[in-house]
């Protein structure tokens, strides 16, 4: 075969690589949101909701980095259920807790700006109680 045809090949393999194309573009928003591209990282980020396993580390790292500068409390609220699972990253009730009460204390503050729901809230607030009990600080 010829060389042009062993090109052409490896590109139609490439082409049905779809795991492969998938990775690749996710790089490409790693690289994006690295050099301030918002866009980016709010894509990254909802790989948590849209993606496997797989890629909880790329969606935690920037579920984080935009919830520590942000005052979004969907964002707050995902870097809480993430470390509480240890979903891309290790499993940290305390961490979590302290991003619970980030999210109520937004909520409050947004009032009625707020993305969250009634029924949001009320979990959030459900989660702080028995994480409070659970670590041993019903008391704060």
């Amino acid at each position: 075969m010829s060389s042009q045809g062993v090109g052409l090949l490896d590109r139609v393999k490439h082409f049905f690589d779809f795991e492969a194309r998938r990775r690749e573009k996710y790089q490409e928003w790693d690289r994006l949101a690295e050099n301030g591209d918002e866009e980016a990282r709010y894509r990254l980020l909802m790989l948590y909701r849209e993606e496997s396993e797989e890629f909880y580390p790329l969606a935690f790292k920037w579920t984080v980095a935009v919830a520590n500068v942000g005052e979004d409390c969907g964002v707050t609220l995902q870097a809480a259920e993430m470390y509480e699972a240890g979903h891309g990253a290790p499993k940290n009730e305390e961490k979590a807790l302290l991003w619970y009460e980030r999210t109520l204390s937004l909520h409050i503050m947004q009032g009625h700006n707020s993305p969250l729901s009634l029924d949001a809230a009320n979990y959030v607030q459900g989660r702080i109680q028995a994480l409070r009990i659970k670590l041993g600080k019903q008391n704060l």
